[in-house]
């Protein structure tokens, strides 16, 4: 990245406001220099591998587990209590790799697509296309898509299909900060990168080509640049700040990664101070029992045709 750009993470200090003397009673007092505002903390949240466990459920065993998305919204909607600034991001792999989303992608159904259905139920920011969401071919893809309310991220694939202009490489978020008249707004820019690969199945990604994601990169964060207030890059393996690995998400919602992001006023502009991360385990969350119910019929659905399965 280049130094100029906002997106670089540095550390500036602060100047010490003046504190004028008063030489007699007599003069009137000088204006007071205004206070800065206050540091913000934005908070990043982050999912990878879900690979279809929407359920706390184990197909494999089968029997109940202790990872899922209901279990990880149960810890996106704690996080969002304690702090308005929050933003949700999937790194990818989330659209094949149990029975329920095989059956829901091969057998005609009224129901919308259970993953894609699941996250627009937790307003998620963006989903990173990985290997995963690639696997049932790019009409599949486009159909989930366009469900969808969230943007569909992959700076380096570049669709002339049927996926058009679905996959975006960047998206901005943006948080709307300090009271009354004196609000403005941080940007975040968000760029994801797939890590997908069409070598082995080369008819899941007719119509799509795949650039180097380093150039990818390199290339967003010059369109973002006097933008944003900061950059995140998602990839399928998790999510960088400043090209460092930051967080690292659980599959199949066994955790959920939380960056904080601390942001100081320094010289009219919003800088990244501080970055902490750390992981929160899926084992000690409850099920979201409103998620559950929405997500039952597909579960019930999928074990209903395991069932009948020779």
């Amino acid at each position: 990245m280049q130094k100029s750009c906002k997106q670089l993470l540095r550390l500036a200090a602060l100047a010490l406001a003046v504190i004028w003397c008063l030489p007699t009673i007599t003069q009137a007092a000088p204006k007071q220099p205004a206070a800065p505002p206050a540091p913000v903390k934005v908070t990043v949240l982050a999912t990878a591998g879900l690979n279809g466990h929407i359920i706390n459920w184990d197909y494999n065993l089968p029997g109940s587990a202790d990872f899922g998305l209901v279990k990880i919204s149960s810890l996106v909607k704690k996080e969002r209590q304690g702090n308005p600034y929050t933003l949700l991001v999937d790194a990818g792999n989330t659209l094949s790799g149990t029975p329920l989303t095989r059956y829901f992608a091969t057998e005609p159904s009224k129901l919308p697509i259970p993953m894609i259905a699941m996250y627009n139920y937790l307003d998620y920011d963006a989903l990173v296309l990985g290997e995963g969401e690639f696997a049932y071919g790019p009409d599949y893809l486009s159909k989930a898509l366009a469900a969808a309310k969230f943007p569909a991220l992959a700076a380096n694939v570049h669709s002339s299909g049927s996926l058009g202009s679905a996959i975006k490489p960047y998206t901005i978020k943006e948080f709307e900060v300090g009271k009354d008249k004196k609000k403005e707004k941080i940007r975040i820019g968000i760029i994801g990168v797939s890590a997908a690969s069409p070598d082995s199945t080369p008819q899941n990604y007719t119509g799509l080509k795949f650039s180097d994601q380093t150039a990818a990169i390199n290339a967003t964060v010059k369109k973002l640049n006097n933008k944003v207030d900061a950059v995140i890059i998602v990839k399928n393996n998790g999510l960088e700040v400043n090209g460092v690995m930051a967080a690292s998400p659980g599959k199949f919602g066994s955790s959920l990664s939380r960056t904080e992001l601390t942001f100081e006023k320094i010289n009219k502009k919003w800088m990244l101070k501080q970055t902490e991360t750390t992981s929160i385990y899926a084992v000690v969350a409850p099920v979201d029992k409103a998620m559950a119910d929405a997500a039952w019929p597909y579960h019930d659905a999928t074990l209903q045709h395991i069932s009948k399965r020779p």
